[in-house]
């Protein structure tokens, strides 16, 4: 342990000088501390939402080129915020620098932050005229960035075991069948914000070769064609009722991206191995008028029933490491097809969507027994058609959208509604109210939407939201959420209800320092049994979750920030004893705003009853990567991260190594991915290269 600090720290500092140089201005937001104000849940966002952020912070827009469907990416905007911003550049450019942002009246001081992270200034193009494109100048002026990540434990698990032949012969899931190395690579070549094309492929630890191959070829706004796309992508309109394989925006995301309506086609460039379409899509733009189509042919893949009749479940982890894993890869076709016409004239703004959804093999849940039977209502049959009608509607300071949708199976018929309502009060305070009503009987298999459930179904309730800015220097945002299950749900054998709350504070005089408090309170129904003397019952109790997190952020100097959390947990559940958890965390960054090298090194101690009472908390990592990490138990966790510009601007790596010892465990995990020890070490690698 102690070699290995040293040897970090020894790192440190022969690469600060000789790599770097500091910058003497103000520091603006760091990526780590955006993710850490946008992070929605204690897991953190939606894998989806942080790639396409990461993407777009990767590749800043250029200001002095900026549409109304660039800013819409960004959840943290408002569609009023993406319009002052719009009408400001569309009448001031070209903008000379990030700090006239402060006149657009729209916009806060958090959110300037935020949108320097993902905008920059660049000149203006002299001729933008789509008329005149080439495929030799799209291919003369593109842009193009490759990424490689390779993952190296230093352990060993249990799946990875020296076997007898005999005994496989016998069990052959005992192993995994390929290494533990984990590699991933990602090209990207974009022109002229026109021509965009990328390919994927990633092989999981455990798995033998490269096992997933994605790629895409999309063109966007050229003559009426608003996009169009062959090869891997995704699609999402309304509110996510009847279709949506992007991202689920999360509650607090929601105070601010309640706008989000129609995000259209969408390239799929990470490397998820589900949740997209593979095949081609298009959008025409016909003066108030967008009409879409998509058709998706792609191999899925689940798991059959006791009688091989049908499937019992989807498989959506993606991983191919045993035998049996590999077994089950593309034992299932599912066909999409579909379109939308979207209307937009002022104010007002319509969308209709229509979705038909084929599978080779029928699904087939069972519910034969009392802890099987929330499966009820589960999706089953081979044919799905869901068909929804999303509106939108602004007066002044009011703002109302939503989206109804209803679905017609095989043995499910259902309706599903999803509506918000937001009161812009005043300059400082904005209150929302988004109700929703997902029938147990609606079935929509490419939904993703609003809502406790991962599923649009089983699900009422109320939001109530309210972000201010009233007091100065601090902006404040809370809600109260209501929810109700009318059918079963895993672990509850009738109806339930349940609730949550959080309230968040983020207060700052200026840039050297802020200071974030959130509180929130997370309550839902589940069974618990009582034991008596004379026999036990079960019934409902509410299993509560509370969790505070107090963070200071400190600029010590322009190049040096010092972050420390604090974050405690409290649940309770029936008779059961109270369980508790904390974890307190410091952070060292160093970087240089000019070269972009960044040293990070921190030191999180975590002690919790249970795995129930664990917590969250936010690290540094590398790019196109999530650092939201679960503590539960009691131990220890290190971590050094390296960004160097090998070639400014254009050769990056980038390192990360990590380390957690338990201090009350033995072993780590369980079945094949148990390791028979108290600690575990990983690198992770990455190289980054822009040309």
């Amino acid at each position: 342990m102690r070699k290995i600090i040293s040897t970090l720290l020894y790192i440190w500092l022969i690469a600060t000088p000789a790599f770097c140089q500091t910058e003497t201005e103000g520091k603006p937001m760091a990526w780590e501390d955006f993710v850490e104000l946008m992070a929605e849940e204690e897991e953190g966002m939606d894998e989806e939402l942080i790639e396409q952020l990461q993407e777009v912070h990767a590749q800043p827009i250029n200001i002095n080129e900026v549409r109304k469907e660039d800013l819409e990416v960004l959840p943290f905007l408002s569609k009023e915020q993406v319009e002052g911003i719009v009408k400001y550049v569309e009448k001031n450019k070209p903008v000379e620098s990030l700090g006239e942002l402060m006149f657009v009246r729209e916009l806060g001081m958090k959110e300037r932050e935020m949108l320097r992270l993902f905008v920059e200034v660049r000149e203006l193009r002299q001729n933008r005229d789509t008329q005149d494109l080439t495929t030799g100048k799209l291919l003369r002026y593109g842009k193009h960035e490759a990424v490689w990540r390779t993952d190296v434990p230093f352990y060993w698990k249990a799946g990875y075991a020296d076997v007898p032949a005999k005994v496989l012969e016998k069990s052959p899931n005992k192993v995994y069948r390929g290494d533990p190395l984990h590699h991933a690579f990602r090209y990207a070549f974009s022109s002229m914000g026109h021509l965009h094309a990328g390919l994927s492929m990633e092989k999981d630890a455990g798995e033998r070769g490269v096992d997933y191959v994605s790629g895409y070829v999309m063109l966007k706004e050229v003559g009426c064609v608003k996009s169009a796309i062959v090869g891997n992508y995704k699609v999402s309109f309304g509110k996510g009722l009847a279709i949506n394989s992007g991202m689920k925006f999360g509650k607090m995301t929601m105070l601010s991206a309640m706008d989000r309506m129609d995000e259209g086609i969408k390239k799929h460039s990470s490397t998820a191995e589900t949740g997209y379409f593979t095949g081609g899509a298009a959008t025409l733009r016909l003066k108030d008028w967008q009409l879409s189509a998509f058709g998706s042919y792609r191999k899925e893949e689940g798991t059959y029933n006791s009688d091989s009749t049908g499937m019992s479940s989807l498989k959506t982890d993606g991983l191919h490491r045993t035998q049996l894993e590999r077994s089950k890869k593309g034992n299932l076709s599912i066909s999409n097809f579909g379109g939308n016409v979207h209307w937009e004239h002022k104010e007002l703004r319509l969308s209709a969507t229509v979705v038909a959804t084929h599978l080779d093999v029928p699904l087939m849940p069972k519910y034969d027994t009392k802890a099987s039977a929330y499966r009820y209502y589960n999706a089953s049959g081979k044919d799905f058609l869901v068909g929804s009608m999303a509106y939108a509607y602004r007066y002044k300071s009011l703002s109302f959208s939503g989206e109804t949708a209803f679905s017609s199976t095989e043995k499910q018929n259902g309706v599903a509604s999803l509506n918000i309502l937001r009161w812009r009060a005043n300059s400082t305070n904005s209150f929302m109210v988004i109700g929703r009503y997902y029938g147990a009987k609606f079935v929509s298999i490419n939904g993703k939407a609003f809502g406790e459930n991962s599923k649009v179904q089983n699900e009422e309730g109320i939001l109530l939201g309210w972000t201010s800015k009233a007091i100065k220097n601090m902006e404040i945002e809370a809600y109260v959420d209501a929810m109700y299950f009318p059918w079963w749900k895993q672990g509850v054998s009738e109806s339930s209800s349940g609730y949550e709350g959080m309230v968040q504070a983020l207060y700052s005089t200026n840039r050297k320092w802020n200071l974030l408090a959130r509180y929130r309170i997370k309550t839902k129904q589940k069974d618990f049994t009582y034991h008596r003397k004379n026999g036990d019952f079960t019934t409902l109790e509410y299993n509560t979750n509370h969790n505070l997190k107090l963070q200071l952020n400190y600029n010590l100097t322009p190049s040096l920030t010092l972050r420390t959390s604090v974050t405690g947990a409290l649940v309770t559940f029936g008779n059961n004893p109270n369980e508790k958890g904390f974890a307190i965390g410091e952070n060292i960054r160093w970087q240089s705003l000019r070269t972009k090298c960044r040293i990070d090194m921190g030191i999180t101690y975590f002690n919790t009853d249970t795995y129930n009472a664990r917590v969250y908390h936010y690290e540094p990592t590398l790019l196109y990567s999530f650092g939201s990490i679960a503590y539960y138990y009691k131990g220890i966790r290190t971590i050094a991260v390296v960004h160097l510009p090998l070639v400014r601007e254009s050769l990056f790596l980038s390192a990360k190594f990590a380390m957690t010892r338990y201090f009350n465990r033995d072993t780590i995990g369980s079945g094949l991915e148990m390791i028979d020890a108290n600690h575990r070490e990983d690198l992770q690698v990455q190289m980054r290269w822009k040309f």
